[in-house]
């Protein structure tokens, strides 16, 4: 199963629709800021499921958290901006790491920084896809019960 992760859409839906395009995933998993853009964006690909939560910047709608399973692990997912991700980049994110701990997650996914980062800490692939406005995004392969996270950009 491949899961495209985007984050930090911001007006510019073009870029979240061509990284749709050139990764062809299973799942799309959207973690806040441009929600109005991405929900008319999957529009376009209704073979692709879309999961959403909603950031600081988004004024209504989706949860700003969820936990779902897929691939047989558990991906808990939110925008960051509660967990405080910004200043605690330095501390390994203790916060968001906690939490998703205490949910069983195997996976945490994050925004709001628009910085990329990919950590494995205490068990947990923790994900920051960096902001489709700057042409970043992640993938997430679960293959074979294995987590195979990878940034990239357009």
């Amino acid at each position: 199963m491949k899961i495209l992760v985007l984050s930090d859409v911001h007006g510019l839906a073009s870029y979240a629709e061509r990284m749709v395009e050139r990764e062809q995933p299973d799942e799309v998993i959207f973690l806040g800021d441009g929600l109005r853009d991405i929900e008319q964006s999957a529009r376009f690909f209704p073979k692709v499921r879309f999961h959403f939560v909603k950031g600081n910047c988004d004024f209504a709608g989706e949860k700003e958290e969820q936990c779902i399973t897929l691939g047989g692990k558990s991906i808990f997912f939110t925008h960051g901006h509660r967990y405080n991700v910004k200043m605690e980049r330095a501390l390994n994110y203790i916060t968001l790491r906690a939490h998703a701990a205490q949910l069983g997650a195997d996976i945490a996914l994050f925004g709001h920084t628009h910085q990329p980062d990919l950590v494995f800490m205490s068990g947990i692939c923790m994900m920051n896809p960096g902001a489709v406005m700057a042409g970043k995004y992640g993938v997430i392969d679960l293959a074979a019960g294995e987590i195979k996270p990878e940034l990239k950009s357009l």
